[in-house]
């Protein structure tokens, strides 16, 4: 590729004055999408970096960003500097993004420059102030450190430009201060990653003897000292940042890349803004592809051609690298490359095409600029063309979302504050937003406790939680939730405040006591006995997936009955949430039945306990109803109509009215204690990666914890107080959480023989 042009470059001032014209551009572009309704307050992502940043501010500092180890913190500690004095608020936090973004202004500016000269680095410079609409959008959504990374990278690469072809005073210090930048881009955020590597590859290439100067020993001083927060982690964490890299895709790299082709490259510049989201279907057909074949095509082929310059030179016995334009293409190349061939290669995930966004701007400036030097009507009118193509799509954009409500969120929590709602359980993408917004009045917590754990323990201590739910995101769908807790037995008229339902302030659970075993039979629908009465986890009964299936119970004396409580078995594959159609019956005579509870939506995974009603880790189902005398029960579970494993119940625990809580033995009571204990130091660290988004994560979480001494406290609890249903639960949840260890140790799973001369 031909080194830039030699024309006089225009005064240090009217480069200042340019300079600061591009970055006012880059700020108008972005304020103007801001002003959607949609991004009028966060979303689950966004609001992560907001609560970080609050917490930051109390004195909580974090290395890593909760729930994905390949992001840093950069962006929660700029949000909290801003929060400190302007006070927090969705604004703030989304301009955050805006003042690390206009570095990427200049780093454009002067790649674009060292690449074609003068007007090359203008262009460059404003077809990022006002770009495709993926990347104004990647520019105001706070997702954790994504555009700190790709910003990060394009001022390495135009570092290693200075650094390559100089002149340059004081490389050393130079190649330091890269470094750290470099460093602290791949803290915040593994796009950072290809974007370095590309100018490190081109560094060597174009320099080689690079490599015997002071250069590389700065550079890597500079590199560690700003990645040392992303190694302190992962240091304490099994390396997990290197198992989020995601291996190889190589033997696909064909297929992948006509995927990425049709579906993220080429639609990243023509309209879409996330993963499956574009406008390109609100204009013209022919006016996108316009685009790519008059704009990108002529500049990825400029990349072609400085390969074929490469072979020209190298056939000459030249050395093939020369030019910053080199570097440019070579990074376009190797981008795409490493886009197709790693482990995300396979998925057509729009952000992982933001570090490409450099290298191909800066082509396309070098082809504008290129074709306004041989016609410049021509070359000048592309540019407005382009320029107003990209301000096309941002006018469609907030055109298809300016229906949509502004700050929905709002009213909700007006309406939540003046119910006295202060904690609440709800979906991760439900709490997490509710909980920045509220600027501290409500604590909602996923279920789970995804991305903060203690914002759940926090949740759980609380006297009465809410149950909150959504009807746009559904998670779960609001009329499901009601059905599930008609089911459950503590149904209450909801909350409903625009898209989201509310319950709150449920009433006291009832005393209740279980009714000893050793009073009640069970059997299946042939008359079959069922082990759910043997307190034997391993022992499981089966309901079929294709036909009614019924447990029949002999109580043996008609009884006071009030709560049903059934436990899967450890190896169960059904998850909390999921939902079955089961109805309970009683009798007198066993001939004459009458419906007690049930229906359609029994939800696994919640209960009732006190006055909170919440999803636990464990998919049990749970039937709570006014007392009945009955002498049987039958519980008859429907055909499922989805894919999920039909239910399995190890163990049943029916439970009568009783004037106080029932007082277990000490000896119980302290195993459990001893459990609890052990099973605390899974969450020990309660913002460490959450097991749900990768199997590694919750490899970790499980190492942290003496599973033989946590199952042995659990298995002795429950052998002193056989009727004792939590020692149980815990052991269900133990097994979830600690994958196969915890697994292995309930094989064994019967209680010894009671001494002799014990009671």
């Amino acid at each position: 590729m031909p080194a830039p042009e030699s024309r006089p470059n225009p005064s240090p001032r009217a480069t200042a004055l340019t300079l600061a014209a591009l970055v006012l551009l880059y700020w108008a572009v972005r304020l103007w999408l801001i002003s959607s309704p949609a991004l009028s307050q966060v979303d689950y992502d966004e609001a992560v970096t907001g609560l970080m940043a609050l917490d930051i501010m109390q004195g909580n500092h974090h290395l890593l960003f909760w729930g994905q180890p390949y992001m840093g913190t950069l962006e929660a500690y700029l949000a909290a500097g801003l929060f400190q004095i302007f006070g927090p608020s969705t604004l703030m936090l989304r301009l955050v993004l805006l003042i690390y973004g206009s570095l990427g202004v200049l780093a454009l500016f002067g790649l674009g420059r060292a690449a074609g000269g003068w007007w090359a680095g203008v262009i460059a410079g404003a077809l990022w102030s006002l770009p495709p609409l993926f990347m104004s959008f990647q520019g105001v959504y706070v997702t954790g450190g994504h555009l700190e990374g790709v910003v990060a990278g394009a001022v390495v690469l135009w570092g290693v430009t200075r650094l390559a072809f100089g002149p340059i005073g004081r490389p050393a210090l130079w190649a330091l201060g890269l470094g750290l930048v470099a460093g602290l881009g791949l803290w915040s955020s593994l796009m950072a990653l290809p974007l370095i590597a590309a100018a490190v590859l081109g560094l060597l290439l174009a320099r080689p003897a690079w490599l015997i100067t002071a250069g590389p020993w700065c550079l890597g001083a500079g590199f560690l000292a700003g990645v040392s927060p992303l190694i302190l982690w992962n240091a304490e964490h099994h390396w997990l940042t290197m198992v989020q890299l995601g291996g190889s895709q190589l033997s696909r790299l064909a297929p992948n890349a006509a995927m990425l082709f049709q579906s993220v490259w080429t639609r990243a510049l023509t309209g879409a803004w996330w993963d499956g989201r574009s406008v390109a279907g609100d204009m013209p057909a022919w006016l996108p592809l316009a685009v790519l074949l008059l704009v990108y095509l002529p500049a990825a082929g400029l990349a072609l051609w400085a390969v074929a310059g490469w072979a020209r030179r190298a056939w000459r016995k030249k050395w093939p690298w020369h030019s910053a334009g080199d570097i440019i293409a070579l990074t376009l190349l190797a981008l795409l490359f490493i886009h197709a061939v790693s482990g995300y290669g396979h998925k057509a995930i729009m952000r992982y095409a933001a570090p490409l966004m450099v290298p191909v701007t800066v082509l396309a400036a070098l082809w504008l600029r290129r074709l306004s030097g041989w016609q410049p009507v021509a070359g000048l009118a592309l540019l407005a063309g382009l320029m107003a193509f990209n301000l096309y799509t941002h006018h469609l954009y907030l055109e298809r979302q300016a229906d949509q409500p502004r700050r929905p969120v709002d009213l909700a929590l007006q309406k939540l504050d003046e119910a006295g709602v202060k904690f609440a359980y709800a979906h991760g993408r439900v709490a997490l937003p509710l909980s920045f917004e509220s600027g501290g009045r409500l604590l909602a917590a996923d279920f789970f406790g995804a991305r903060n754990y203690s914002h759940l323990k926090q949740v759980d201590r609380s006297g009465n939680p809410a149950l909150i739910t959504h009807q746009r995101l559904a998670v779960p769908q609001p009329g499901l939730m009601d059905e599930a807790l008609h089911r459950l037995g503590v149904w209450q008229k909801p909350l409903e405040v625009g898209q989201y339902v509310v319950w709150h302030d449920f009433p006291a659970a009832p005393v209740l006591a279980p009714a000893p075993t050793i009073a009640w039979r069970a059997a299946d629908g042939q008359g079959q006995p069922a082990p759910v009465a043997d307190r034997d986890l391993n022992t499981v009964w089966r309901a079929s997936r294709e036909h009614d299936s019924a447990l029949l119970v002999d109580l043996g004396s008609p009884r006071p009955v009030a709560r049903l409580s059934l436990l899967p078995g450890p190896r169960w594959a059904g998850r909390p949430g999921m939902y079955y159609t089961v109805v309970v019956e009683g009798s007198l005579d066993g001939r004459a039945w009458k419906k007690i509870i049930g229906g359609d939506a029994c939800m696994a995974g919640l209960s009732w306990q006190g006055r909170r009603v919440k999803l636990e880790t464990v998919p049990a189902l749970q039937f709570n109803f006014a007392p009945a005398s009955l002498r049987w029960l039958r519980l008859t579970f429907k055909p499922i109509p989805q894919n999920w494993p039909p239910v399995e119940v190890a163990e049943l625990f029916i439970y009568h009215p009783a004037d106080q809580p029932p007082q277990w033995p000490q000896a119980a009571r302290k195993e459990l204690a001893l459990g609890k204990e052990a099973l605390d130091t899974w969450h020990q660290r309660p913002t460490a990666p959450f097991p749900a988004g990768h199997s590694a994560f919750a490899r970790f979480w499980a190492s942290q914890v003496d599973w033989v001494s946590l199952m042995d406290h659990l298995k002795a609890a429950a052998c002193a107080a056989p009727q004792w249903e939590e020692p149980l639960l815990l052991q269900l949840e133990a097994v979830r959480k600690g994958l196969g260890e915890a697994a292995a140790l309930l094989v064994d799973d019967k209680c010894p023989p009671p001494a002799a001369g014990s009671s």
